[in-house]
């Protein structure tokens, strides 16, 4: 099939992790992959990305600054007209088959699009967004906060969401517990599959050999736990950052090293870290290149997901878990279902509740005290990633989907 994938976001494609696997996997099956994002700062056009196989087009799309009743009225509306004729362009230059969209925003719009054709929409739900706009409010000042519970209500968001979803044709989220809330919409399970967020050594290069031995050298003779990702208020660091003083006594040499700070988190991190005293206990990173950041993984002794407990962590999962556990790291995670569920099935390490510091200094401390179960965690968690938990599984449920519509496809043609 000619696949269309539509992803928005300020940077374009690449990078986009979880597309790229998508993309390669349907490639691998014999698929043709056509990527529609913004410029993302690039030349508008099109190129053929040879390491993918896919060929991605770049439009440049009308300014949204200071267009501020349009812009309420899209986040209302969830229709971000600027996209509708993009789209159909797409479609009739590249003779696309389906639109394969990424993530709610664009879903309305594009079934729009698709329908000047008749050709099959499936919705590829990256995250809970309403859901998730609720948990990104929690991090906000008053003014902003009140602003976002209008223009991006959840109940509204929820409403637009079902009513998009209910004529795609599949529905993809990314574990079991994100399908029990769209199957609830009334679509049919037979259209909801899970796509998780899985790593296996196809997508991820968890060998020695690609480590950069200054971040090794840096924590050797240390106790270190890590956590390597993007920085929110519903990622629960402040809950690690309070536990830090109630374990430090117990725990000889502990290092907690964050990893993906942009510049708002690292002013909200350092004013917690002198806040609660153990500003010499951290390290603190920006953004990293994926050889460091890999780098920071293999140099830990325990990797963290500390997510807060909503509904958004707890219909998600980050893919940073299963890099971890691929990594052959024991986890501390917290227990918000999909992560609780994952490392109790794979047996890769230990839980805590949610919010709560003094939970998790408990279980890291037992961890610590108990060090010889970390290669123990580490092992299983690692076997568990090759296997159960491998993105070759979660490809080959991607490719059955195509393969579905692309026999419904040749039957259209054929009738």
């Amino acid at each position: 099939m000619r696949i269309g994938m539509i992803l928005d976001g300020p940077n374009g494609f690449p990078p986009d992790v979880r597309v790229e696997k998508e993309a390669k996997a349907l490639v691998a099956a014999g698929h043709q992959v056509f990527i529609l994002c913004p410029t993302g700062g690039r030349p508008p056009g099109a190129e053929f990305l040879e390491q993918l196989g896919v060929t991605v087009v770049r439009v440049a799309l009308l300014s949204s600054k200071g267009a501020y009743v349009l812009n309420a009225w899209r986040s209302l509306t969830l229709f971000d007209e600027r996209w509708l004729c993009l789209i159909q362009d797409f479609v009739s230059n590249y003779s696309i088959e389906t639109l394969h969209v990424h993530d709610l925003p664009l879903v309305p719009v594009a079934i729009q699009a698709a329908r000047r054709w008749e050709i099959p929409v499936i919705a590829d739900l990256h995250e809970n967004m309403p859901a998730a706009e609720r948990a990104y409010r929690s991090g906000y000042g008053i003014l902003r906060r009140v602003h976002s519970s209008i223009f991006k209500n959840y109940w509204l968001m929820r409403y637009l969401e079902r009513r998009a979803l209910l004529k795609c044709r599949f529905v993809i989220v990314v574990v079991p517990e994100a399908s029990e809330r769209i199957i609830a919409y009334g679509i049919p399970a037979e259209r909801v599959v899970v796509v998780s967020n899985t790593e296996d050594e196809t997508t991820f290069d968890a060998s020695l050999e690609t480590v950069d031995v200054d971040v090794i050298n840096r924590y050797r003779g240390k106790f270190v736990i890590s956590y390597v990702g993007t920085i929110g208020a519903h990622r629960g660091l402040e809950t690690v950052l309070r536990a830090i003083p109630l374990c430090a006594d117990k725990i000889r040499n502990l290092k907690l090293v964050i990893v993906g700070a942009d510049p708002s988190s690292f002013k909200k991190i350092n004013n917690l870290l002198e806040n609660y005293e153990v500003k010499n206990l951290v390290d603190l990173y920006g953004w990293a290149p994926l050889k460091q950041a890999q780098s920071f993984i293999k140099a830990s002794d325990v990797c963290l997901v500390p997510h807060a407990d909503f509904e958004h962590t707890n219909t998600t999962i980050p893919h940073k878990l299963f890099q971890y556990m691929i990594c052959g790291k024991p986890v501390l995670v917290s227990d918000c279902k999909p992560l609780k569920r994952v490392v109790e099935s794979a047996s890769c390490g230990r839980t805590f509740k949610a919010g709560d510091p003094r939970s998790f200094s408990l279980a890291l401390t037992e961890m610590y005290e108990n060090h010889r179960s970390l290669d123990a965690f580490g092992q299983s968690g690692k076997a568990a990633a090759l296997t159960d938990y491998s993105w070759r599984n979660d490809a080959r449920t991607l490719v059955n989907v195509f393969e579905t519509l692309g026999a419904e496809t040749r039957n259209r043609k054929r009738v």
